[in-house]
């Protein structure tokens, strides 16, 4: 009996033994485990900061980078350096924007495609600094990050990483003959009652879009459209078209860019905003709406932005000094895209100009609408962008000695789905004349993308032909002006309503206007301009060219020194209306503009009162827009 008990005890001392063995393993094993996988965290974290090729390899390092060096890289193509307010709630998370901001299945392309490149180019502000660098040539991804050596003290040699030195560099074709412009320090008696206040404003509303440019269109690269402080891609004069220097291949839809960085160079800038008889909010809403607008976005990616904007706006001790009414910012597209009135998903645009928030405020577009009051029109960016007054001269005194062999002309596509276009009608007067000439933009005939075509036919053309289109404007009109060329509208809301700060109100000294229902009628456009005499016409043309600095925004590298651009009078303009406004709110008088809407509101904006006008049926029609 004892001897059972004993083996019996032995056995299970055996058992404790193997359970005992059995546990350190397991807990060895998971130590193992745990270590390994926090050093591959480690290293991967690494690998994503310093460039390692494990982490997502060398394209998307690259991209990351650009979301990672956002304020070493912030001067991207010159376009944006403002940085976010210390007070600021919205702290900016690089990745996090990075991760908003980004299309992952276009970067997954552009990954792909990459790999077969031989180079990439980086960090456009090196670029601009040192024009004449070459970009750094990419090492071997096969040879190890730490691949140069150093020797210490006594001889030994150690691995030094080159990927954490290593700076990314974007090389672009600097700007031919261009010297960056010199900040003017303000004139306190010139600039009295002109002072400026610019809102340095989160990041994500401006500099983002610009950063990630790739993301602004479903099918179109606008990022060599954003080069240049927006003014785009150089074009070549190689059928002596243009001026040698300051033609740029100018998106219409780039103007927020472009008016921004004009604004960089005001001559009347204050940091105390409590000096300021303006405030400008640098804001892209055109920019920002665009990349929503083709996609089957809800209206709240179309909105987010914007109802962000002025929630942050309403923060602000400037805004609640005058509720905004001092405020004004641009819209880079037309009146309509920022009027959604329906809260359906896939409806167009967004409700930007349908807040009370910026009804208060003044909001510059390329077409406003004639029913409100808080959007004003202003040009459209053309192809020239001159940098000294002399540019300027030089075009005029071209245009003015231009031979123009046709009589009249016109450029677009017809509107077979718009009963009240007349474009059918005027196409098939211009084919059955021998005086003019049609550039027809049809699909798979790419003429009237190209600048060089559609200048020269202005050019050689005593009349330009501007119905109305999808909406009332149209960038063809500045284009036109541009060529010497004299427009005829057809519809007084396509310029003579909009434009009101640049244009005229004498509109037949520089135009020629014959009413859309007389085309109906079938009155020949060609017998009606022939009526006009060779007088009238050369005086018309010299009102044409007088016009030209008022219609076009000069390079932000440059100055005019004794001429003003679109830029320069649309900030009199607004100056002017936000003083207006200041004096009616001090008299404690009400300001009939910012509540005015209806078919009355274009007479108050160009006549200041609101009687009756030949002009009234034009506006009395059903809104189709």
């Amino acid at each position: 009996m004892e001897r059972t008990t004993v083996v019996g005890s032995c056995r299970h001392h055996f058992w404790y033994f193997i359970f005992t063995i059995f546990v350190l393993w397991f807990l060895y094993l998971n130590y193992l485990f745990y270590s390994s996988a926090i050093t591959g965290k480690n290293h991967e974290a690494s690998g994503l900061l310093a460039g390692n090729d494990t982490a997502f390899g060398d394209d998307n390092q690259e991209l990351l980078s650009d979301s990672i060096h956002l304020e070493e890289n912030s001067n991207e193509d010159g376009n944006n350096s403002e940085n976010v307010d210390d007070d600021s709630e919205d702290g900016f998370n690089p990745i996090d924007s990075f991760l908003k901001l980004g299309n992952w299945v276009q970067i997954a392309d552009e990954i792909l495609a990459s790999e077969k490149k031989p180079e990439r180019q980086h960090n456009i502000n090196r670029a601009r600094k040192h024009p004449g660098t070459r970009h750094e040539e990419k090492p071997d991804s096969r040879r190890s990050r730490y691949s140069v050596r150093n020797r210490d003290k006594s001889g030994r040699s150690f691995p030094v990483s080159t990927r954490q030195t290593r700076k990314p560099v974007i090389e672009r074709k600097p700007v031919i003959g261009k010297k960056p412009v010199e900040v003017v320090k303000p004139d306190p008696v010139n600039c009295k009652g002109k002072y400026i206040y610019v809102y340095r404003l989160p990041m994500r509303y401006n500099d983002d879009l610009i950063r990630h440019c790739r993301n602004l269109s479903e099918w179109t690269n606008m990022c060599k459209f954003t080069s240049n402080m927006g003014l785009g891609p150089i074009l070549e004069n190689n059928d002596n078209v243009y001026l040698n220097t300051s033609w740029f291949a100018t998106n219409q839809f780039l103007l927020e860019v472009i008016f921004h960085n004009r604004m960089k160079q005001y001559k009347c800038l204050t940091t105390n905003s409590s000096l300021a008889s303006a405030i400008f909010v640098p804001f892209y809403p055109g920019l920002d709406l665009n990349r929503y607008l083709w996609s089957r976005s809800t209206m709240k990616l179309k909105d987010y932005d914007t109802f962000d904007l002025v929630k942050w706006l309403k923060k602000r001790p400037e805004w609640k000094k005058m509720s905004g009414r001092d405020h004004f910012m641009v819209a880079g597209r037309i009146s309509w895209d920022f009027r959604r009135d329906s809260n359906n998903d896939f409806d167009w645009g967004n409700k930007l100009l349908l807040l009370p928030e910026t009804n208060n405020m003044t909001v510059l577009v390329i077409e406003s609408s004639p029913w409100h009051t808080n959007d004003f029109a202003i040009p459209y960016p053309t192809y020239f962008h001159p940098s000294t007054d002399e540019e300027v001269f030089e075009w005029q005194s071209r245009m003015r000695n231009q031979k123009r062999p046709f009589l009249f002309s016109f450029v677009g596509a017809g509107r077979p789905n718009l009963p009240d276009s007349i474009r059918t009608e005027l196409m098939d007067q211009c084919r059955s004349s021998k005086k003019c000439r049609l550039m027809e933009c049809v699909k798979g005939f790419n003429n009237c993308y190209r600048p060089e075509y559609v200048m020269r036919l202005f050019q050689n053309s005593v009349f330009c032909l501007q119905p109305a289109g999808d909406s009332f404007t149209r960038r063809s009109t500045f284009d036109s002006i541009l060529a010497g060329c004299i427009p005829v509208f057809f519809n007084p809301g396509s310029a003579y309503v909009q434009y009101i700060w640049h244009l005229p109100k004498n509109y037949s000294n520089y135009s020629v206007f014959i009413p859309d229902t007389d085309v109906k009628d079938k009155i020949s456009i060609e017998k009606t301009l022939e009526m006009i005499t060779k007088e009238q016409v050369e005086a018309m043309r010299e009102e044409v060219i007088k016009l030209m600095p008022k219609v076009i925004y000069a390079d932000p590298n440059g100055r005019l020194e004794t001429l003003e651009d679109a830029f320069d009078i649309t900030v009199e303009g607004v100056l002017e209306r936000i003083d207006k406004i200041r004096q009616e709110m001090n008299e404690g008088r009400k300001h009939l503009s910012t509540d005015l809407a209806g078919e009355d509101a274009w007479k108050y904006n160009l006549f200041g009162t609101i009687d009756e006008h030949e002009w009234d049926h034009f506006f009395a029609r059903p809104r189709i827009y």
